[in-house]
């Protein structure tokens, strides 16, 4: 095939391409917000057990459920510093809705046999539908712990 021949079939498939991109529909981009709850140091079941409990999460301001927040809690739980894998933990998290009134808590299980040499915190998955507004989040255990309040906009 002769240099010529090929840019032409180059050009017009480029052409093509170009073409098929300008009239697709856009994409949509996923809209969200993140959010965070602080960090918690809190003892954990097992011997010796002991660790840090924080969350990461999304709200949605064009989500499909109006006042909904999604949450990852996250665990490192260790003995002398090293994770163990009989550490396990079940945090809560308490709402508190500041505009409409409205209260609710959600935990999940932390700690399922990781090996020792496991190189990422253990985690859990929660959805809260706390309703729009301004909304105080308390994350907490059931053993001794450091205090982790903070607040942000649900939409």
């Amino acid at each position: 095939m002769s240099h010529r021949k090929l840019a032409k079939i180059s050009l017009c498939a480029g052409a093509v391409a170009a073409a098929l991109i300008a009239t697709s529909a856009p994409a949509t981009a996923s809209n969200y917000i993140p959010v965070e709850l602080p960090m918690t140091t809190t003892g954990a079941n097992g011997p010796g057990c002991s660790g840090d409990v924080w969350a990461v999460g999304n709200v949605y301001p064009d989500g499909d459920v109006p006042g909904t927040v999604d949450l990852q809690l996250r665990g490192w739980l260790k003995v002398f510093g090293v994770p163990a894998p009989w550490c396990t933990l079940a945090p809560t998290v308490q709402w508190h809705n500041l505009d409409t009134g409205a209260t609710g808590q959600a935990s999940t299980n932390l700690g399922a046999w990781q090996p020792f040499f496991w190189s990422a915190p253990v985690v859990g998955n929660l959805r809260l539908v706390t309703g729009p507004g301004q909304v105080e989040f308390t994350l907490t255990t059931d053993l001794p712990h450091t205090p982790s309040v903070t607040n942000f906009q649900v939409y």
